[in-house]
């Protein structure tokens, strides 16, 4: 049980570039009319949740880690581009709480009476990946465009593609033919992370919503991984004048395999002042180690 809580944890905000347990079927009459990518990221900017603190008080929680299942309650709230806490419980036992910070994280296991700590970049090692960050992680619990190209700071969508697929507008971060050739060529895949400076080609594809211009589904394949990520947003409810998923499906196609299904109610904005975390002193503190 040592890590099993803290595992569940992470796989609830992190493991967020992962596959999906099924595909939502967005059934639209009418023809999407084409537009450019950059109308399209300006409309889903316009259309996107404003807020300075999001409060979600209500999550179901499902995970299945490889055969694994477990199933939790619980809330989360965010500080936007400040602090994200999330706290769960079975039952009426409360079980840990987490707090991910722009760089850092924190985590109290009540089962164990357990401690953890640890940078943003031991969530990367961790689950073997490279571009997990707080952005990333808080665009996903707020239904959020995010680009991997982040080093674009002034335009990050600069280098996308558009397509109509699924009656959706899908925005790609590299074209389709050209992410195959790279899939099945080693040495044209390794010339072009050089020219790049690369460790990782993962391509991601954002599908848009037409009507309401919400991010309806992400898809991030990893080739050196050998994984494909994939997170569903569903059952959306009207929030003020804005949009927000009911259900969000996140899972992990690839060596492991994982999926993880929430439904959010009791979503509310702008009406969270209190944001305390504290670590009990008669907890033991441990360092987060991969198995």
């Amino acid at each position: 049980m040592k890590y099993k809580i803290v595992i569940s944890y992470l796989v609830f905000i992190i493991v967020v570039l992962a596959g999906c347990k099924h595909a939502e079927k967005v059934v639209i009459e009418k023809k999407v009319k084409p537009i450019s990518v950059r109308r399209c990221i300006r409309m889903v900017y316009e259309n996107e949740l404003k807020y300075k603190t999001l409060s979600v008080k209500k999550v179901s929680l499902a995970i299945n880690n490889d055969g694994d299942a477990k199933s939790f309650r619980g809330l989360y709230k965010i500080r936007k581009d400040s602090v994200i806490q999330v706290s769960a419980q079975k039952l009426t036992i409360p079980v840990g709480r987490l707090e991910l910070s722009v760089d850092s994280f924190k985590v109290v296991d009540h089962y164990d009476k357990l401690a953890f700590a640890g940078s943003i970049q031991n969530i990367s090692d961790l689950i073997e990946t490279d571009f997990v960050d707080y952005q990333t992680i808080q665009s996903i619990l707020s239904n959020h465009i995010q680009s991997i190209k982040q080093d674009q700071k002034e335009n990050p969508f600069r280098e996308y593609v558009m397509n109509i697929a699924e009656n959706m507008y899908k925005i790609s971060s590299i074209r389709e033919r050209r992410f195959n050739k790279f899939a099945n060529n080693e040495q044209k895949l390794e010339r072009f992370k050089q020219r790049n400076d690369d460790q990782h080609l993962v391509k991601q594809d954002i599908y848009i919503d037409p009507d309401i211009f919400v991010v309806r589904k992400e898809v991030y394949n990893d080739i050196d991984a050998g994984r494909i990520v994939s997170i569903e947003f569903s059952d959306f409810k009207a929030l003020g004048e804005k949009w927000f998923p009911g259900k969000i499906h996140v899972g992990m196609s690839g060596k492991k395999k994982l999926d993880v299904e929430l439904e959010l109610s009791k979503v509310s904005i702008n009406d969270e002042t209190e944001f305390g975390f504290s670590i009990p002193s008669k907890y033991k503190r441990e360092a987060i180690q991969k198995k």
